[in-house]
């Protein structure tokens, strides 16, 4: 991400940007944007609705919009340029970095409107957007920036140092520092802390590190993030299949993208589909909440008829001990719950590269084991309430020790094949490519919630039946 030019800036609390934001005042707005930092802008930007957003847009001077514009989402920006002239238009996407143009001109849905926004650009940007373009755009290369800094192997410090004047002013980062061969493989790198206080006649092999971690232009973003975690980078070289170095991907991309990828998880894992862009909550219409909504709660609630089917099954045991409709309740929580926490650990695991498909039986082994202790240990504590704090009467003529045992032997079982369901059904996902998160919460919930019942209802009919 492009950084904005060394203005003084000092910190503003979120509610005085939202004020100024709103004032209408368009020598106000223009100010905050000049004096505030991007990201306070951005957090109280997020926080408007969609007619304020287009009024504050509508009222900034161009140089101002041009300057932040890596710090609005891709449909803000464009609803901007459909409003201006083709100068302006170029103006601003000049003014961005090639990462976050290419991101912008990946979210545009128009195939006419993007190819007019790279027509405006300038030759050597527009190649470089065309060359990023190429790749997926959840892919290492579609994130990638090729504002970088390489020197070429064999060298001197004065000749590294001079290599390095010349793209000083375009690289995103000098601190790293990567080494090429003549074909431009990756073979090292350096940072420029050893350049400086190294003699200028020292060879940079001197002191250039080998290790050459780096990652294909098309693997997944979110392995890309999870790498530079894992090795502590500020930047992650991208190549393509000959180790051939093509650009790089930041530290402060890898937090977006593992924010965009953790918060994709959450909205799935609570049957919230479809894509929600860079758009803030609020940013969001209601129709397009509407949409991504309607389609888990319309399919769970024609799941949730097979409950009801369950009950009238077993109505005849309902009926003639209707003590057990004052646990059904919590018996199918308790599996939902179980279910859903187990779900959430294996996803959590399997989003941070702990498991791989060898782990997969021990994971449910290991599973499995938790929620047999889980259920043994809510089982007996529920059983002994029943027994000891459950009079005679409430029981409308069953032993309550009976009860008790239909109960506690119940939740053992429902907390067991809930946590089963729970860390196999991810694990399933995976090993048929499809996303994990998609088949959790709502769906495992649902799930148990059947399982449950038939569970209850059928040890009842033994126990008390019999």
């Amino acid at each position: 991400m492009s950084k904005p030019d060394n203005k003084a800036q000092k910190p503003f609390a979120v509610g005085e940007i939202l004020d100024a934001l709103q004032s209408g005042s368009a020598v106000r707005i223009a100010e905050i944007y000049r004096d505030a930092h991007p990201g306070d802008i951005e957090m109280a930007f997020e926080r408007l609705d969609e007619a304020e957003r287009l009024a504050i847009l509508e009222s900034l001077p161009v140089d101002v919009l041009g300057e932040w514009s890596d710090y609005l989402s891709p449909s803000e920006l464009e609803s901007f340029l459909d409003q201006v002239e083709d100068s302006k238009k170029k103006e601003t996407l000049d003014s961005m970095s090639d990462d976050e143009l290419v991101d912008f001109l990946q979210e545009v849905d128009d195939d006419t409107a993007r190819a007019e926004y790279i027509n405006l650009l300038e030759d050597e940007k527009r190649i470089v957007s065309e060359e990023l373009l190429q790749y997926p755009e959840e892919s290492a290369g579609g994130r990638m920036t090729t504002m970088l800094a390489s020197v070429a192997e064999g060298i001197t410090v004065k000749e590294a140092l001079s290599q390095l004047e010349e793209v000083s002013d375009e690289a995103e980062m000098l601190s790293r520092i990567f080494v090429v061969n003549e074909n431009n493989q990756l073979v090292g790198r350096i940072r420029l802390r050893d350049l400086a206080f190294a003699k200028w006649d020292t060879p940079i092999a001197a002191f250039m590190a080998h290790e050459q971690i780096s990652i294909s232009a098309y693997a997944d973003q979110e392995e890309a993030a999870q790498m530079i975690a894992r090795y502590d980078l500020l930047a992650l070289p991208v190549v393509d299949s000959e180790d051939r170095l093509l650009g790089v991907i930041t530290h402060d991309d890898a937090f977006e993208i593992l924010e965009e990828e953790s918060t994709e998880d959450i909205e799935r894992q609570s049957g919230i589909g479809g894509d929600r862009g860079d758009l803030a909550y609020l940013q969001i219409p209601v129709m397009a909440h509407f949409r991504r909504r309607f389609g888990w709660v319309l399919v769970l609630a024609f799941l949730a008829v097979l409950s009801g089917l369950v009950l009238i099954k077993y109505e005849d045991v309902l009926k003639s001990f209707y003590v057990l409709a004052l646990y059904l309740p919590m018996v199918v929580a308790a599996g939902g719950n179980t279910g859903a926490q187990s779900a959430t650990m294996v996803i959590r695991a399997m989003a941070l590269g702990e498991l791989g498909p060898a782990q997969f039986l021990k994971v449910i082994w290991k599973e499995v084991r938790i929620g047999a202790l889980l259920g043994l240990m809510l089982g007996l504590i529920v059983a002994l309430q029943i027994r000891f704090l459950l009079p005679e009467s409430a029981t409308g003529g069953v032993d309550v020790l009976e009860t008790a045992l239909v109960v506690g032997i119940s939740l053992v079982a429902q907390i067991f094949t809930s946590t089963f369901i729970g860390s196999s059904l991810p694990l399933v996902a995976k090993l048929t490519r499809l996303d994990p998160a998609v088949v959790a919460s709502p769906a495992i919930t649902t799930l148990v919630d059947v399982s449950g019942s038939v569970i209850y209802f059928t040890l009842a009919r033994m126990i008390l039946a019999s």
